[in-house]
């Protein structure tokens, strides 16, 4: 027993010492890494990171310092990383549209992205993924030349949809499924390999491709389901809905999300079970892109009066949230007057928690911190109450 022990204890030791190295990142400015870089003839390895992303600090800590990984990482690329909120990383994460943490850039000496892998993973398949980058037509970039110059066959399509996924490129994921299902016969969108495509890939109302398939839905409810049918067709106008807000808010894309109003707009004429709902955001949306407060806060007056308007509590939540962010100050008191008409009806724990955090938001723009300061601590108390219910609690909002 003994000597199994010390057996035992030898193997710990020569598995601690077996990994020692780690990948060695260059400290300098950006100019001079491209540089370098480029002199090298080496691909960049961007590590672009926050000091409280947790995962962040698992692939530093787990990854980062396996011995085949720092062996890849050190012979093959300039390793560089980069805190998002310090120095040169505000600029580089603006320049790179870089949207979540932990990222990984792998950059060309001319500054061009050549792969990108999001989120962490486990050491092998890091290191499978950063393979690629030194096969640039096997990435979402190289795919992207391909798809662009007239490639759209099932299988360069289907490669590059899967390789924005990884990226993290939602929004081009709708553009390039737009443009490939709305050039297939209409006969053959309704085939069951097209109807799997169009489930994972097909998420944009202003293709031609899904305005036919949501059309002809009772045929596609015969075939695969009404429940799966209806799933995906409620997921992608909510999803839509919410890609519009986004795009109005940050000023992007807008010519897309524009067609993409008309569009629902336009199938949503025979109305279904959310439609109302849908509608009224969309106008909400408009209204607040054009500083049309009034107009803003008649429309969410008027769904409050509404006894059968479908989801009110979450839709008057998200516009009063809206009002506060957005709007000047002199219409936050809409926002308290709708939190008080949602509290008439006995909200559940979990509407409670939004209303008091709403209060909280709505006092502290308008300059009253003792009373945002009770609204915090009611919020809070609220939360604790939902953890010890196991009940499910909603995101805390910016102030």
């Amino acid at each position: 027993m003994k000597k199994l022990l010390t057996g035992l204890a030898c193997i710990a030791v020569l598995s601690a010492s077996a990994q020692n190295r780690e990948i060695a990142f260059k400290d300098a400015d950006w100019k001079t890494q491209l540089a370098t870089a480029k002199k090298e003839n080496k691909l960049i390895f961007f590590d672009a990171y926050t000091s409280w992303c947790g995962p962040c600090k698992m692939m530093a800590k787990d990854v980062f310092t396996k011995d085949n990984v720092a062996d890849l990482f050190n012979n093959t690329f300039h390793n560089v990383k980069y805190d998002m909120e310090k120095g040169e990383g505000p600029a580089l994460k603006d320049k790179y549209g870089v949207s979540a943490f932990p990222t990984y850039l792998f950059i060309n000496g001319d500054g061009e992205i050549v792969h990108k892998i999001v989120g962490s993973m486990p050491a092998a398949e890091f290191m499978e993924e950063a393979g690629k980058a030194l096969k640039p037509e096997s990435t979402a970039f190289g795919l992207a030349k391909k798809f662009n110059s007239g490639d759209h066959s099932e299988a360069t399509t289907v490669a590059y949809l899967e390789a924005l996924e990884k990226a993290y490129e939602s929004d081009k994921v709708g553009v390039v499924a737009k443009v490939y299902f709305d050039a297939l016969p209409k006969s053959a969108l309704m085939d069951g390999n097209n109807w799997n495509l169009a489930l994972k890939y097909l998420s944009n109302p202003s293709s031609e491709a899904f305005a036919y398939m949501y059309a002809n839905k009772g045929e596609l409810e015969k075939r695969y389901g009404v429940d799966k049918t209806n799933m995906y067709f409620e997921r992608t106008f909510n999803s839509s809905v919410y890609a519009v807000k986004r795009s109005y808010e940050k000023k992007t894309n807008l010519k897309e999300a524009k067609e993409i109003i008309a569009a629902i707009r336009k199938l949503q004429a025979k109305p279904t079970a959310n439609a109302e709902n849908m509608l009224a955001q969309l106008d909400l949306i408009e209204y607040a892109a054009a500083n049309k407060w009034d107009k803003f806060c008649a429309k969410v007056g008027g769904v409050i009066d509404k006894d059968d308007f479908p989801r009110k509590s979450g839709f008057v939540v998200m516009a009063a949230n809206d009002v506060v962010t957005a709007a000047p100050v002199k219409y936050s008191h809409e926002a308290i007057k709708w939190a008080n008409e949602l509290e008439k009806n006995n909200p559940d724990l979990f509407t409670s928690i939004q209303l008091a955090d709403l209060r909280k938001r709505t006092f502290k723009k308008q300059g009253k911190t003792a009373e945002a300061e009770v609204m915090a601590a009611k919020a809070q108390d609220l939360r604790k109450e939902a953890m010890q219910k196991k009940q499910m609690t909603p995101p805390m909002m910016k102030d």
